[in-house]
């Protein structure tokens, strides 16, 4: 009885030390080169990250800055990260040089860094059609500010390639391996890592192409007079047979705005066809007919149209015919 007691105790030692030693993997990441993670386990604020100079440089001796001072010597040593006290770690040599550094930074859980929108996100993503392009957009703290560190996008066995705005503001990114004509079975993931001083945050957002899709703004020319051709935006995909749009239309009084609620229930349609009698503002937006996308933003007749044009309304029909 007293062995089995024995080997029991032995037993959740040697559990427990291989607990302790995963969790402390855990505690810290390689973000990209250079730049560290720290992960705050729960119930401890201490981590000991280890950090190298470089293999070059073993018989080398080697100090280790931070803001000036000296916190470590060796090539390869462990440092202490307490709470969210991260820093730039330098490694010199006996003259002072700089050899190389790392970027230790802590990744909090409570998002500070970008500014949550109305919807509560804080990344939105869209696409102006099925193409397998699409952009990524956040809006940064006004309190704190924020860099952007790393964005990924990413679905198993496709090559999406992104470009970030100079401005921080958004990402493009294209799909090289979408088919608009065949359905999409893995959503995109997208991970945005952001740092505030040596404060990390990641957002992750996923999505389907065709979750994101919001057509650009249609086309409004008059073909004849108070009578509107109702076109697709030149950013759409085509033929338009096998991406049809649904319109949606409300008229309002002149000197109102599209977004008033003075009008009756805007109505549905498909036709591309519409007049509106004078006095009036006619309003036009546009979303996928098949897998009903976010509407466009409002087109109306005081814009994006040349005037009257000097084709009959026959004609406008036999070019429509010919066009499909």
């Amino acid at each position: 009885m007293r062995s089995k007691k024995m080997n029991l105790c032995l037993f959740c030692v040697v559990l427990l030390l291989t607990l302790q030693c995963v969790k402390g993997a855990e505690n810290f990441y390689t973000l990209q080169p250079n730049v560290v993670v720290v992960v705050p386990m729960q119930g401890s604020s201490v981590v000991q990250v280890p950090l190298l100079c470089g293999e070059s440089y073993a018989h080398l001796d080697i100090v280790w800055r931070i803001k000036g001072l000296q916190v470590a010597r060796g090539n390869q040593v462990n440092v202490t990260v307490e709470e969210m006290l991260g820093g730039n770690y330098t490694c010199h040599d006996h003259t002072g040089e700089l050899l190389n550094h790392t970027l230790v930074l802590v990744q909090a859980d409570r998002k500070r860094i970008l500014e949550k929108s109305n919807d509560s996100e804080y990344v939105h993503c869209l696409s102006k059609n099925y193409s397998g392009v699409f952009q990524c957009y956040w809006e940064w703290s006004q309190t704190r500010k924020g860099d952007v560190l790393l964005v990924t996008a990413a679905r198993s066995s496709a090559e999406i390639t992104c470009s970030l705005d100079p401005t921080g503001h958004s990402i493009t990114c294209r799909d090289h391996a979408y088919c608009p004509y065949s359905e999409e079975r893995e959503r995109i993931t997208l991970m945005l890592y952001v740092k505030n001083q040596f404060r990390m945050e990641m957002y992750t957002k996923p999505f389907f192409i065709t979750e994101i899709v919001k057509p650009d703004r249609i086309t409004l020319t008059e073909v004849a007079k108070n009578t509107f051709e109702l076109g697709y935006p030149d950013t759409w995909n085509t033929p338009e047979s096998y991406f049809p749009l649904t319109f949606q239309v409300k008229v309002v009084p002149q000197k109102r705005t599209c977004g008033c609620e003075c009008s009756k229930e805007p109505k549905k349609t498909e036709s591309q066809l519409w007049q509106v009698k004078k006095g009036f503002l006619m309003c036009v937006r546009a979303q996928d007919a098949l897998c009903r996308s976010a509407w466009s933003d409002w087109s109306h007749t005081n814009e994006n149209h040349p005037g009257t044009s000097n084709i009959t309304l026959d004609q406008w029909h036999r070019t429509r015919e010919k066009k499909n």
